[in-house]
């Protein structure tokens, strides 16, 4: 269960308009797994808990499925049960990988996992709704309850539901078996063999899983009701200004009784105080009430407006969020309830003003995320999660394309509450398959995305298409209809790459444009991918590591800047841009890591990112607070620099350069010409002219670079100034010898919790805390209490910092060591629980 479910759930002790609880729930399913793969390595290996089942004869062998393309035959199972007789199994909470990766993955772990779990269904639900949601399980499940085939999903990153009550045993313990296959499908979106993938999908049940008890007259699930534009609760905004909204909430209510009733919806819409990292609820702005009578089996659709006076209104710079909290009454009694935060907006495209939120033009300034963590792959905690949009946003972003596929849901509701804009796209990349189950697949997850996801103010673009895939007409006809069909009005905007179609309310265009492929959609567009390909393809000179140097992060620095300069010149009809990519990544058809990230895959900054940050003026509303005046020397300062060139990345006026106590330059920022870009497109390989004091006209601050820079041992200052006055200072030390260690962890806005994953940094550092940038050296982590080392426990630094992976447990703090051969450094760190 995410933090801010954790969060909405305590709210409803406070809230509530009655002494009677509701009878519904909605219980964290994530601890108590057990857990074998079906291969000789984890047999060998895991902790023996349970043997010499009768497999064979406890489980159904008949198989549910949807599609019998699909299907596992009888053989085949019963050949699994047998072998499940001997297995060893061990112990597993959620979110779970079924395999420890290396940290550079070559073809990730794949085949045949189970999970079961032992649970006591509470006889207090026998005459009420059960379901079990998975919010992500990879990629073909079969789940058996009491040992009855229950249901097949084919598809790992949208959720599906089981409603479970007629297979329960109440008052007595109970056992699901989920059975998961993330082999190789071409009828599977994405489809594509994961050897040639580009990307990993990994495997397990690598989200979030929730018990939900309901009362037989409830709210339904959107995904579970399987209603077009319907199910569960959708909130629109027909009508919004600063002096007044319009929210129109309509709530699909069933009655699984058999007995007609007579209901009352209930919709509260609570203030939350504060931006950001919102927490206080102040109180209740509004309330509409609706009664309705539901026939036995009936469901039905129910309408209601809010109107709002003097709204706060949702966007990046402010993203106000209120919760509304709808309440199923009968008899005076709250027989159900849900709640969620809202964000008040309206959103428009169009090639004349660019992207617009509330009336007021916003420029898309974006980065790409894949959802994987070292060595788990994407089975991540919600604040792992919550610590990468928080670092997005604190970077000088201000959009998020969630490339390839539906993310974690907790990625969406961190996007809400720290204002990222968001583009999610469908499960899909470079393959297309005609086969008409495959296509069902695809547009069952366009309808599941939305249905999931429509009520996040953040999301502002629906990718219905297969990226990089080019589908035919006829698909992307369909997958655009069903979009508008899901999400009717003028609010739903979906997006896609295929150029000579013309059909999508906001047309890609990318880093061709200009040249060989001009946009003629006559709509406004997006590139969704730069800074990388463009720059020399699988050989691209911004694929570097930290660890390849100053001058190589340098050429990735130059790269970001040279092309995100030159597609601010496309504003307005071109709305923004997406840097390739926030994270390195694993592609997993490669022995290598995939380095086009501005920042590493442990989430260490490259020096392109505090050219992101230096983009951002002075009072800007960021979660860490208002930002303030900024300077960044892009230089370890540990010999002479390349070319004899300083580079300052700064929002100030004039910048200054001190060396050991003298001044030895002072200067604005860089002022020279654009390339002309056509005539050197044969120098992008080599990224252009680096460093030649141009390529910034269209940029909202220009660096600063300093030329004749001689070095010598000791300590550089850059000052900036506003003014004349002395607003920000960096200071860059030549490092010496290697003697001590520090720790720290990714932080980013969430600090450590219990039951978290968090990537910890031992930073090696000279006498005077200088980090020795160019240490390599072997340091070992070892955790005396709070967790454990996920992955190796021993690593070499890389560019002075050796990265380690911490899963915490229920511990009430974390007490690490970090060694070396030359030093020896403890850490406590405090745990926060919910």
């Amino acid at each position: 269960m995410t933090r801010i479910s954790i969060f909405i759930s305590l709210l409803w002790m406070l809230l509530a308009c009655t002494s009677q609880k509701p009878s519904s729930k909605i219980m964290n399913f994530n601890g108590d797994w057990q857990f074998t793969r079906l291969d000789e390595e984890t047999a060998n290996k895991a902790e023996i808990i349970n043997q010499g089942a009768d497999w064979s004869s406890q489980y159904d062998v008949t198989h549910v499925s949807a599609d019998a393309s699909l299907s596992v035959s009888a053989e085949v199972l019963s050949s699994e049960f047998k072998q499940l007789e001997s297995v060893s199994w061990e112990e597993a909470s959620l979110p779970h990988t079924p395999k420890i990766e290396e940290l550079t993955v070559l073809h990730q772990w794949q085949g045949i996992c189970y999970y079961k779990k032992q649970f006591i269904a509470d006889k207090d639900w026998q005459d009420q709704k059960s379901y079990i949601e998975f919010e992500g399980a990879m990629h073909l499940a079969d789940i058996w309850i009491n040992g009855k085939h229950v249901m097949q999903h084919a598809g790992g990153y949208t959720p599906f539901v089981i409603d479970v009550a007629d297979h329960l045993k109440f008052g007595e313990s109970n056992e699901i078996l989920v059975r998961l296959d993330n082999r190789n499908n071409p009828l599977i979106p994405p489809g594509k063999p994961l050897e040639d993938l580009d990307f990993c999908y990994y495997g397990g049940i690598y989200r979030d899983v929730n018990f939900i008890v309901k009362n037989k007259i409830h709210i339904t699930h959107p995904i579970k009701a399987n209603e077009v534009a319907g199910g569960g609760v959708f909130v629109t905004y027909p009508k919004v200004s600063k002096d007044k909204a319009i929210i129109s909430v309509q709530t699909h209510v069933q009655n699984e009784s058999d007995a007609s009733a007579e209901i009352k919806v209930c919709q509260r819409l609570m203030q939350i105080d504060g931006l950001f990292q919102q927490r206080n609820i102040s109180k209740e702005v509004e309330l509409a009430k609706a009664t309705d009578m539901l026939s036995p089996g009936e469901a039905k659709h129910i309408k209601q407006s809010i109107n709002v006076t003097n709204p706060r209104l949702w966007s990046p710079d402010a993203p106000y969020l209120y919760l509304l909290k709808t309440e199923i009454v009968q008899d005076g009694k709250v027989i159900d309830v849900q709640e969620q935060r809202i964000g008040i907006r309206r959103i428009a495209f169009s090639r004349e003003n660019g992207f617009e939120i509330n009336g007021q033009k916003v420029r898309l300034v974006g980065s790409n995320r894949h959802m994987e963590y070292p060595y788990v792959g994407n089975a991540i905690s919600d604040q792992a999660q919550y610590r990468d949009i928080y670092h997005i946003k604190e970077s000088g972003f201000n959009t998020v394309r969630l490339g390839h596929y539906p993310q974690d849901k907790s990625v969406l509701e961190a996007c809400d509450e720290l204002g990222v804009l968001a583009i999610e796209p469908i499960p899909g990349w470079q393959f297309f398959n005609k086969n008409e189950k495959f296509c069902k697949l695809t547009y069952r997850d366009i309808r599941h995305l939305i249905r999931r996801d429509r009520n996040h103010p953040s999301i502002i673009i629906w990718e219905t298409i297969l990226n990089e895939a080019w589908p035919p007409a006829w698909w992307k006809d369909k997958a655009v209809k069903l979009a508008h069909e899901e999400y009717p009005g003028d609010q739903c905007f979906t997006s896609g790459d295929s150029y000579g179609y013309y059909n999508w309310d906001v047309q890609y265009n990318d880093w061709e444009d200009g040249f060989n492929r001009p946009n003629e959609s006559g709509k406004p567009g997006f590139i969704r991918e730069y800074y990388d390909y463009e720059f020399g393809g699988h050989y691209s000179t911004t694929r570097v590591a930290r660890g390849d140097g100053e001058t190589a992060l340098l050429q990735n620095a130059w790269n970001a800047q040279w092309s995100h300069n030159r597609y601010r010149t496309y504003y307005p009809w071109t709305v923004g841009d997406a840097v390739w990519s926030m994270y390195d990544y694993n592609r997993g058809c490669c022995d290598n890591i995939c380095l086009s990230g501005v920042a590493d895959v442990f989430r260490l900054d490259k020096f392109s990112i505090p050219f992101y940050r230096s983009q951002m003026s002075v009072g800007k509303p960021l979660p860490s607070g208002e930002f303030d005046p900024f300077i960044f020397m892009a230089n370890y300062w540990d010999n002479q620099p390349k070319d004899n060139k300083v580079v300052v990345y700064a929002n100030v006026e004039e910048v200054a350069l001190v060396l050991n106590g003298k001044e030895i330059a002072r200067q604005k920022c860089d002022d020279g010409p654009d390339s002309d870009y056509a005539a050197e497109r044969e120098m992008w390989y080599k990224g252009g002219n680096p460093f030649d004091g141009g390529n910034c006209g269209q940029l909202e601050h220009a660096p600063f670079t300093f030329e004749n820079v001689k070095w010598a041992e000791g300590e550089i200052k850059a000052i900036g100034y506003m003014n004349g006055k002395d607003v920000c200072q960096h200071v860059v030390k030549t490092p010496g010898q290697s003697s001590q260690l520090s720790i720290d962890y990714f932080e980013s806005g969430q600090p450590a919790a219990a039951n978290d994953l968090l990537i910890v940094y031992v930073n090696i550092e000279d006498d005077n805390e200088t980090l020795c940038v160019n240490s390599s050296e072997k340091i070992s982590l070892e955790i005396a209490e709070g967790g454990s080392v996920v992955g190796p426990a021993s690593v070499a630094a890389e560019a002075g910092i050796a990265s380690f992976l911490v899963k915490t447990d229920e511990s009430q703090r974390l007490v690490m060591t970090a060694k070396s051969a030359f030093s020896e450094q403890p850490k406590i760190v405090e745990l926060l629980h919910e």
